[in-house]
């Protein structure tokens, strides 16, 4: 019996890549804009922000403002004079510079130095700018003050304040004493104080999510095919239940769904460091409980329609409603409360919750059961309607 299944599986998998048509709406398409979407939210391509550079004192302390500014990563520092910097800003040409002034080391070491910005009032990206430079300018006076406080300490000529400062300095590496680390967190009516998922992460578990459901949809098309040719019919003819049968094409589908699954986790994971691997068990049982799931409603679509060509017209609009009312097209977080509730009622949803919580919030098994048991259910109740109303001729 299992090899009946497995044949009459394997040739609901020929039947779907014979079709070019459903092979590019699939799996290229899905693949295309997973890459498109997780490029583009991940950040690939971002140019670094141009900032001049002026050093007019020319010492070991103006050299350090430079190096903390190029080790800015989204910074790419050019290093002009005073007047071409000027020049350039006025022009348009640029939109910020700084500048450290002629002193800027005796200054420091005395009463006090400056670093000056120089900037184009209409360029907003150059309060990012500021912001670097202000946390430079507290990194060397934390220094300063370290070794003004140890020189003097100290019998006059033991120590050099060069010496201190550099000691002081190197504390702030590979992290500074203190430092803020910031996370989003958002009330939710879905599932209460939650970090909020962003990026590349919502757009790959968003995406999966919705594009499983084209796969099943387009596998249990294979259904209606050999319906309409006769094939089904036939069959029962052959030494061959009703229930292997169906119990064949359902493998089939769950088969051609956890492979596209597996394809569209793995892009997400190599191409845009999404962190599918994080608890591989969790993100199993919430993704087969899916994939079920998604078979189920396949399953009962494909048993409610005549044609394949009706079943064609049904999929997009079912499944991107689906996706658009679960949340894999932006956060369930940030939609009305009752939307929230909306999408409890989807296995969407529930998919989109459970991944959330397994991938982006690293919860664990614990937060991927409630969501696997609701769809798991979902699954048993749609396959069992769908075989029951599932006609062969």
């Amino acid at each position: 019996m299992i090899r009946k299944i497995l044949a009459l599986a394997w040739l609901n998998a020929l039947q779907l890549l014979r079709n070019p048509g459903e092979v590019v709406g699939v799996l290229v398409l899905p693949l295309a804009l997973t890459m498109l979407f997780g490029s583009a939210y991940s950040g690939a391509g971002e140019k670094p922000m141009s900032v001049l550079l002026v050093d007019e004192d020319s010492t070991v302390y103006s050299a350090q403002v430079g190096r903390l500014l190029d080790a800015e990563e989204s910074f790419e520092t050019s290093a002009v004079t005073r007047a071409q910097a000027e020049d350039l800003i006025a022009k348009g040409e640029a939109s910020v510079a700084v500048l450290v002034p002629e002193g800027f080391q005796d200054a420091l070491k005395g009463t006090g130095a400056e670093i000056e910005v120089l900037r184009d009032p209409a360029s907003e990206s150059s309060f990012a700018v500021i912001s670097v430079v202000q946390g430079v300018a507290m990194r060397m006076s934390g220094d300063v003050q370290a070794a003004k406080v140890v020189v003097g300490a100290m019998p006059p000529g033991s120590v050099s304040f060069d010496t201190i400062y550099n000691t002081a300095d190197a504390k702030w590496e590979p992290k500074p004493p203190v430092y803020a680390q910031g996370e989003t967190v958002i009330a939710s009516e879905v599932r209460g104080d939650s970090v909020l998922a962003e990026g590349a992460t919502l757009s790959s578990i968003g995406f999966t999510v919705w594009f499983i459901l084209f796969m099943t949809f387009g596998s249990a098309g294979g259904i209606l095919e050999e319906r309409e040719q006769g094939t089904l019919r036939r069959m029962l003819v052959a030494p061959i239940s009703r229930g292997t049968i169906v119990s064949g094409k359902i493998v089939g589908i769950v088969l051609a769904a956890s492979v596209q699954a597996l394809v569209l986790v793995g892009v997400g994971a190599l191409a845009f460091g999404v962190p599918w691997g994080r608890d591989p068990l969790a993100v199993f049982v919430v993704l087969g409980s899916y994939v079920l799931a998604g078979t189920g409603l396949a399953v009962l679509v494909s048993a409610l329609v005549r044609t394949r060509d009706q079943l064609s017209g049904l999929s997009p609009l079912i499944s991107t409603g689906l996706a658009m009312l679960g949340g894999c097209l932006w956060p369930l977080e940030v939609i009305a409360p009752f939307m929230q509730t909306v999408a409890k009622f989807t296995p969407t949803g529930w998919a989109v919750m459970g991944l959330t919580d397994v991938v982006a919030r690293n919860q664990g098994m614990q937060a991927a059961l409630v969501p696997s048991l609701v769809l798991l259910a979902f699954a048993v109740a749609s396959l069992v309607l769908g075989a029951r109303l599932l006609r062969f001729e």
